[in-house]
């Protein structure tokens, strides 16, 4: 008969069951019985790994940081830290995520001769990596952020905002250069690039159909649908021939 697995073996299956729970109902209205009965377990079963629905939401989030990677030695069950020490790390990992390179070069110079659609083409796949990576982390956050006004404040002041200036700031200097076709609101640009890109690599999991597309054709698809609008002409990133526009 093989061994029951301890508790620090069972603690990421904890975080799984929990961050879906919170991304579904929120930080507000989860309860620990909620967890409990997503995990399998006991109610009271989970007052031996945390102390309580704070430190379940603080474990859910060090996990993020971690990308799921266990810490060492831990002591069971874990301390409550406050939330403001757990909101500071949160917000040092995810400015990291969002040093987005293929962006960042993007900003720094002007694309090869006919390549703006490859260009576009490497910033819009970065992005929708990253939230494709981190879907469920995004979903428990920005679910969470309507319960707890400091989360909220990053998540839409540091870390969407900023992101949505950056890809403003590039669509815009593609335009004056001529690479791109001139379009009436910089801002709706952005934004319709980065949410076409959150849905189609997050959010369309809670939609029956959406659930239903390819994940590796859905992400070629809208790739070439985003080039395609800036394009001049609708040039995907197969079409270039070498030209600049």
């Amino acid at each position: 008969m093989p061994p029951r697995p301890s508790l620090a073996d069972r603690l990421p299956e904890l975080v799984d069951a929990a961050t879906a729970v919170f991304a579904e109902k929120g930080y507000k209205a989860t309860q620990m019985a909620d967890v409990a009965a997503a995990m399998g377990v006991a109610a009271g079963s989970l007052y031996n790994y945390v102390e309580g629905k704070e430190g379940l939401f603080a474990l859910c989030l060090d996990s993020m940081m971690r990308e799921g990677t266990p810490p060492p030695d831990l002591t069971l069950p874990l301390a409550t830290p406050p939330l403001e020490v757990t909101l500071r790390r949160l917000d040092e990992r995810a400015k990291a995520w969002l040093e987005l390179r293929a962006l960042n070069a993007a900003l720094e110079g002007q694309p090869p001769r006919g390549r703006a659609g490859g260009e576009l083409a490497a910033v819009v796949a970065e992005i929708y990596d990253l939230i494709g990576r981190t879907r469920e982390a995004i979903d428990m956050i920005e679910r969470s952020a309507r319960d707890l006004p400091e989360l909220a404040s990053l998540f839409y002041h540091e870390w969407r905002r900023p992101l949505l200036r950056k890809i403003g700031a590039y669509l815009e200097s593609r335009m004056d250069s001529g690479h791109f076709r001139r379009l009436d609101d910089l801002r709706v640009a952005a934004v319709f690039v980065l949410e076409t890109v959150a849905w189609s690599a997050s959010h369309r999991f809670h939609d029956p159909d959406g659930r239903r597309l390819d994940d590796a054709s859905t992400r070629s698809t809208i790739i070439d649908l985003i080039v395609g609008t800036f394009m001049p002409g609708g040039i995907t990133t197969s079409q270039e021939d070498g030209n600049d526009p």
